[in-house]
């Protein structure tokens, strides 16, 4: 308090679930040790084995059932990187599926996708769920979401080319898109990694509107975060066109980085 009165910003981070106590006498004891007994032990595991600050699409629609999943891995002695490689091996057979040019194989493909994303998030979660951190386990997970993206691209230029529809100038521009927002994006982070606090105008706006709830996840879901991208190419190859899938992959993406560089730039 008199640190803030004297104009100095004070941060206060989340204690969590788990906090230390320190009883003075044993009224403080028992009442920390019934707080103690309180403490669903593997309710805070679970929970703590989602990452906080995800995107909205995988908060509420794969999280909730996802570190589950994650449990029943850990349960089972699996680690982080095969997760890891399923996600991929997934996705590479939904690319295959969007390369056969069917409506039927377009369908199939937008759900596995889907299916890989559910075990993308899984192996993070399996990680925190059961300790099991890995600097090659982060590569490998970063590495593969490039890997599974771009071949998914393939497949669906291909199979529009069975189709008739010649859309590789359009998947090519959606992965140097994409390509270059993630060299921005990391090298923006690593610039900025032992930063102090941004105090310029947007970041005070930014602040403000982290105070009213549903713009916190209209400026989450703005950026077209990984979550949210698939679903929406994972939507459109079932109901549509490859065309437009790629139509609206580089009218999005060009939009969420026109708004996050402005972010940065303001």
């Amino acid at each position: 308090v008199a640190l803030e009165a004297e104009g100095t910003a004070v941060q206060r981070p989340a204690l969590g679930s788990l906090v230390a106590a320190v009883p003075t006498d044993p009224e403080q004891q028992a009442a920390a040790e019934a707080g103690l007994a309180s403490v669903d032990d593997e309710a805070v595991r679970l929970r703590n084995a989602v990452k906080a600050h995800d995107g909205f699409f995988t908060t509420y629609c794969i999280s909730p059932y996802s570190r589950y999943i994650a449990r029943w891995c850990a349960r089972r002695n699996l680690t982080p990187n095969q997760v890891t490689t399923a996600s991929l091996i997934t996705a590479l057979i939904a690319a295959g599926s969007a390369a056969t040019g069917t409506r039927g194989g377009y369908v199939a493909a937008g759900i596995l996708l889907l299916v890989s994303f559910v075990l993308d998030c899984t192996d993070g979660q399996l990680a925190r769920y059961s300790l099991q951190y890995s600097t090659m386990g982060a590569w490998l997970d970063a590495t593969f979401d490039r890997a599974k993206e771009y071949a998914y691209y393939a497949g669906l230029a291909i199979g529009a080319v069975r189709g008739g529809d010649d859309v590789w100038v359009l998947a090519l521009g959606a992965m140097v898109l994409q390509a270059c927002r993630h060299v921005v994006d990391f090298s923006f982070n690593e610039a900025n990694h032992d930063a102090v606090a941004n105090t310029s105008p947007t970041a005070a706006l930014s602040d403000k509107l982290d105070s009213v709830g549903w713009t916190v996840w209209a400026r989450r879901m703005i950026v077209l975060p990984i979550g949210e991208r698939w679903a929406m190419i994972a939507v459109l190859t079932a109901l549509t066109t490859p065309r437009i899938v790629f139509y609206a992959l580089l009218v999005g993406c060009s939009l969420a980085a026109c708004y996050t560089t402005a972010g940065r730039l303001l």
